[in-house]
């Protein structure tokens, strides 16, 4: 399992977004990001970057505090230690007020040519 230095989020929310910013947990520590840009409302994108510096066996996006959180479209970049990044998107999903979001996703294999 790889060391996840930073994680770069960017999220489009549909029709129904958020009044606060989402956080994420990893290995079940609730953190906020470090930086963000953008909202969480209807229509609007945020891009959230997070450093954990940490090996994740858990890595959960939660957001909606209360009522629902349409996501459009979701697409999160890894970067992890002495590897490149790789990026992972999401089909559209709704969260309400109980569901997180499972965002950790192992790195692909290495390919070879034989």
């Amino acid at each position: 399992m790889p060391r996840l230095e930073k994680i770069c989020l960017k999220i489009r929310t549909g029709a129904q977004g958020l009044d606060a910013l989402p956080k994420y947990s990893i290995n079940g520590f609730p953190l906020e990001f470090d930086e963000t840009k953008g909202g969480t409302g209807a229509g609007e994108t945020l891009e959230a970057t997070g450093h954990p510096q940490s090996f994740p066996h858990t890595l959960l996006l939660s957001g909606a505090g209360r009522g629902a959180w349409d996501i459009e479209e979701f697409e999160a970049t890894y970067h992890c230690a002495r590897m490149e990044p790789y990026t992972v998107r999401l089909a559209p999903i709704s969260l309400d007020h109980d569901a997180d979001l499972n965002i950790w996703y192992e790195p692909p294999p290495k390919v070879i040519d034989v």
